[in-house]
């Protein structure tokens, strides 16, 4: 598993699912918060699955598990947020701002690449 192609992935089908809205704000800032956190959680489980002992199959089980849980995690909170801004969701002003404040929240993943870190500041500025 590329965990880069799984997060530009993972971006590339929240930017799609949330095109459009407003200007920016608190409410929309805790969201991508929290979406990033998700995010971040993804690539921490992934990370644990790429570096397991493909040999111990309990453990691997176990990563599996607990990255399908994330998963499930991130796509309830993708269709919470999809919900909850459904009137903005055609406006190409709220993707953009969506897009940017999730990297910014990305940028304070642990579980990051460096050079994934170092693309989203590009992107930001």
């Amino acid at each position: 598993m590329k965990i880069k192609s799984i997060l530009f992935t993972l971006i590339t089908a929240g930017v799609f699912l949330l095109s459009g809205c407003g200007g920016v704000n608190k409410e929309l800032k805790k969201d991508a918060k929290n979406i990033a956190d998700a995010m971040c959680k993804n690539i921490e489980a992934m990370n644990k699955l790429k570096n397991a002992d493909p040999g111990d199959s309990i453990l691997v089980q176990e990563l599996q598990e607990e990255s399908k849980q994330v998963q499930i995690e991130m796509t309830i909170l993708y269709q919470e947020f999809k919900d909850k801004y459904k009137e903005k969701v055609n406006e190409g002003k709220f993707n953009k701002d969506f897009a940017k404040e999730l990297r910014k929240s990305m940028l304070d993943c642990p579980h990051l690449s460096a050079k994934d870190k170092e693309q989203f500041q590009k992107e930001i500025d």
